[in-house]
C-alpha cells in the first residue's frame, strides 16, 4: 500500500487577484495543496515537501482570450512548501501546511518589473473520518489560515499590488471533504478532494480576498512495484476579492485544468511530478491567467 502515498495534489495554486488592470494569477497553496490526502494510521508521521513554478502571460475577458492587452508581459512565482501531517487515533488526523514564495514577478509592459519573496499564510487543521473501510472513505476536516506576518511589500514606502504580496496578511478558515474508493484487485483508485477557503478577515489596508472552492477528481492506476500514474481533473472557483467593502474588479471567476502525474516509490520515500493544462477559463472582466505550472513532490511516512 506504501507505493499509493502521494501527495500530487496538493500542489494546486490558489488565485490571488491582480487589481492592477485587471488581472489574477495563479499563487501556490498547497493547501492545494494542502492537507487533502485523508487519514493516516494512528501515530503515523508523514512530511511533504514540493516545489511549484507557474507563468502567467495570457489575458481573458470572460471565457474570450484576449491578445490585445499586455498591460503585463508575465507574471510568475516560484514557491517551496511544507505539509506535516499525524495521525492521532484511527480516525483523527492533524495537519500542519506552511510554505515560502522564493519568487513572485511581474513585468510590465513599460519594462518595469517587481520582484518579492516571503512567507505564505499558514494553515493548521483536523481532519475526521465519517466512513473508514477498507476501499472506501469519507473524510471531513476544518481548520484555520493564519498569516506569518501582517507586515506588507513595499516599493518605495507604497504597498505593492495584492497580486505581489506573499501572503494575505488576514485570517480565514479552511474546509475539507475527502472521498476514497479503491479497487485493489484491479490496482485502482478514484478519490475526489473538495477544499473551501472561505471567512476571509480584511488585512490592514481593509482589503480582502475572495472565498475559494477547489473540487478535484483523481483518477490512479498502480503500474508495476513502483510506478504509478494519476489523471487530475480540477475545477477552481473564486469569488470576488473586496476593499472597504467594495467588490473589486478584474477578480473572481472560474478555472478548469487538467493534470497528469507520475509517482515513483522507493525505499519508503514517493517521488511526483505533474503539469498543469488549463483547458477552460472564464473570468470575471478581464484578468491575466496561467499558461502552465509544474510541481515537484516528495512524500515520506514514520511510524512510531
Amino acid at each position: 500500500m506504501r507505493k499509493y502515498v502521494w501527495t500530487v495534489y496538493w500542489c494546486c495554486g490558489l488565485f490571488q487577484g491582480i487589481n492592477v488592470l485587471y488581472a489574477q494569477c495563479c499563487s501556490a497553496n498547497p493547501v492545494v495543496g494542502s492537507t487533502n490526502i485523508g487519514l493516516l494510521t494512528k501515530n503515523t508521521l508523514r512530511e511533504i515537501i514540493f516545489f511549484r513554478y507557474s507563468y502567467s502571460d495570457v489575458y481573458f475577458e470572460g471565457n474570450r482570450k484576449r491578445e490585445d492587452i499586455q498591460y503585463l508581459r508575465h507574471s510568475l512565482y516560484a514557491y517551496a512548501g511544507s505539509i506535516i501531517s499525524y495521525g492521532i487515533t484511527r480516525k483523527i488526523t492533524a495537519d500542519v501546511e506552511g510554505g515560502y514564495y522564493l519568487k513572485k514577478e511581474e513585468l510590465t509592459n513599460a519594462n518595469r518589473k517587481f520582484t518579492v519573496n516571503g512567507w505564505n499564510n499558514a494553515v493548521t487543521s483536523v481532519k475526521w473520518g465519517i466512513i473508514k473501510r477498507s476501499s472506501f472513505e469519507c473524510t471531513a476536516g476544518a481548520g484555520l489560515k493564519f498569516p506569518l506576518t501582517k507586515q506588507l511589500k513595499e516599493d518605495n514606502g507604497r504597498p505593492l499590488s495584492v497580486s505581489l504580496q506573499p501572503s494575505t496578511n488576514a485570517f480565514g478558515g479552511v474546509f475539507l471533504l475527502f472521498l476514497q474508493k479503491s479497487f485493489p484487485e484491479k490496482n485502482f483508485r478514484m478519490f475526489f478532494i473538495h477544499r473551501a477557503e472561505v471567512l476571509n478577515a480584511y488585512n490592514s489596508i481593509y482589503y480582502m480576498r475572495g472565498n475559494t472552492f477547489f473540487s478535484t477528481l483523481f483518477l490512479s492506476k498502480g503500474i508495476g512495484e513502483h510506478w504509478n500514474v494519476l489523471f487530475q481533473i480540477r475545477n477552481e472557483i473564486r469569488t470576488r476579492d473586496y476593499w472597504y467593502d467594495i467588490p473589486q474588479r478584474g477578480t473572481g471567476g472560474t478555472l478548469l485544468f487538467l493534470s497528469p502525474q507520475i509517482n515513483y516509490s522507493l525505499k519508503g520515500f514517493n517521488l511526483s511530478a505533474l503539469w498543469d493544462i488549463p483547458v477552460h477559463r472564464n473570468v470575471n472582466d478581464i484578468q491575466i491567467v496561467s499558461r502552465y505550472a509544474f510541481s515537484f513532490i516528495c512524500t515520506k511516512d514514520f511510524n512510531f
